[in-house]
């Protein structure tokens, strides 16, 4: 992987040049028992210490440890930290990069079981936590579908997700949080963008490039 932050045009032939697996730019791991209202607030603001931050420079991420694939806008880092989610002891690992003062990231956790008890109470944990971080009121709450793909990228199928919009503060500024989540067997994902003045076709951009790998 190239050091730095590059600045190019977006296009299809670009992202195969800027294709990433995310384990070779992973910063050091630390295990850290975090309340849940900070747990992964302070895991996205530790990521992003480790990230550049220029213009959008659109490059595709795969994760094989995490099982998913994504453009990001910037060169990614990545750090696992142990989160305490609503009762539950979990390393979640997040990947992600930022743009001017806008954060893209990808948050992972590997869950005890599979079952949809337990999916439910880490999604719903997830989702608070976010909204809560930010002292946010929530705007957009609504289903969504998320793609699944093969090893090779070719469309599976899809699983449910949800998607909300909610805004809040970050310090002495104003922020809006545009997020997904998704669970299927035993692991729970979490699409975040987070800034003061998030460009919303961007975002967009970013959500809907994420898509599970199915094993």
């Amino acid at each position: 992987m190239r050091s730095g932050c590059y600045h190019y045009p977006m296009n299809p032939t670009l992202l195969n040049r800027h294709r990433v697996d995310v384990r070779a730019s992973r910063g050091p791991l630390r295990h850290v028992g975090i309340r849940i209202e900070r747990a992964t607030l302070g895991l996205i603001l530790a990521v992003l210490l480790m990230a550049c931050s220029p213009e959008f420079d659109w490059r595709e991420v795969r994760a094989d440890d995490a099982s998913f694939v994504a453009l990001l806008p910037a060169k990614p880092a990545s750090m696992t930290r142990r989160i305490e989610l609503d009762g539950l002891s979990l390393d979640m690992t997040m990947h992600g990069s930022k743009v001017r003062d806008t954060a893209y990231t990808v948050g992972v956790i590997k869950l005890p079981d599979a079952s949809e008890a337990t999916q439910s109470k880490a999604l719903a944990a997830m989702q608070a936590a976010m909204v809560r971080n930010i002292s946010g009121t929530l705007r957009v709450d609504r289903p969504v579908s998320i793609t699944r793909v093969d090893a090779a990228g070719a469309r599976v199928d899809a699983v449910p997700g949800k998607e909300i919009e909610a805004v809040g503060r970050m310090g002495d500024r104003d922020a809006r949080l545009l997020a997904r989540f998704v669970s299927v067997d035993a692991r729970a994902w979490q699409v975040v963008v987070l800034g003061p003045d998030t460009d919303r076709e961007q975002a967009e951009q970013f959500l809907e490039s994420v898509r599970l790998i199915r094993p």
